[in-house]
């Protein structure tokens, strides 16, 4: 027969492996989730970026759960037509026993060619994104730039492989330093020119670049006539800027509006031509 000693170590062993399920832990929502220990429901509030989601938590327990979700987790559309979403601010609450608590979550689009989620679409807890998004999900929480259209275009230039050019429309020091921390993150070329996005359903296809703002420098070597346009990767010309044009000698800069709505993705050329001379190219790409 056991001993009253023993019988109380037994029951001491017992509680102590218990502790560390509840005190002074905190839960991510996926592992508290896959515990058992919550009930979760998301729904969106409508739009890209910012204040995007309401997460209903039920605390399935009868001890207060320590619970977090981080900067740089995926959140799943149950509609396969709507975005997913990155959230870019973590969060840190509690949620008393048997209790529900409603949470708002920060967040951006990670599908550019899906559409916009609308208010009170279904979401589920996903996974935590690859290595770049976190730590762009990271600097966009370190900046507060939760509700900064620029940086929603920075997250898809990683989520859909957007030109770091989409980096755009915002104040300047803003756009600098995202198109920076991209391309310090995947290496990529910063361009010279904006691209701006299509984003609504109407007949064109969502994500297409609708067209593409730059300055082109070139230097004009004698007096003469100049013709600028911009052509495609077989030599044709896809869009005249000017022809013909009377010029000085010296350098110049052209501020142009490149019209990509209706073109195919790829590569093209802004180039300078006196008569038949190619005096400058540079290459655009989308």
């Amino acid at each position: 027969m056991r001993s009253f000693k023993s019988i109380n170590l037994i029951v001491l062993a017992l509680s102590i492996t218990e502790v560390p399920v509840f005190a002074n832990a905190v839960f991510s929502i996926e592992e508290a989730a896959k515990k058992g220990l919550i009930k979760l429901s998301f729904k969106a509030k409508g739009g890209h970026v910012g204040d995007v989601i309401e997460m209903k938590i039920k605390n399935l327990t009868n001890k207060k759960l320590d619970l977090k979700i981080e900067a740089g987790r995926i959140l799943d559309s149950k509609n396969n037509n709507e975005q997913d979403l990155l959230v870019t601010k973590s969060e840190q609450f509690f949620v008393a026993a048997n209790q529900l608590r409603s949470v708002n979550v920060f967040g951006m689009c990670c599908q550019a060619h899906n559409g916009s989620p609308q208010n009170n679409s279904d979401y589920e807890v996903g996974k935590m994104a690859d290595t770049n998004l976190i730590k762009l999900a990271y600097y966009i929480e370190k900046n507060k730039y939760y509700s900064n259209h620029t940086a929603q275009q920075a997250v898809w230039t990683l989520s859909d492989n957007n030109s770091l050019a989409s980096i755009s429309g915002g104040e300047k020091e803003v756009v600098t330093a995202l198109r920076n921390f991209v391309s310090k993150l995947t290496g990529r070329v910063i361009p010279p020119y904006d691209i701006t996005y299509n984003r609504e359903s109407d007949n064109h296809v969502i994500g297409r670049a609708t067209k593409i703002e730059g300055i082109f420098d070139y230097s004009v070597p004698v007096n003469g006539k100049v013709t600028i346009g911009i052509y495609d990767a077989n030599g044709r010309l896809v869009q005249l800027l000017f022809k013909d044009i009377s010029h000085e000698k010296g350098e110049c800069k052209l501020y142009y509006t490149f019209r990509t709505r209706d073109l195919n993705p790829g590569t093209y050329f802004a180039r300078m031509n006196m008569g038949e001379s190619l005096q400058k190219e540079m290459k655009i790409e989308f």
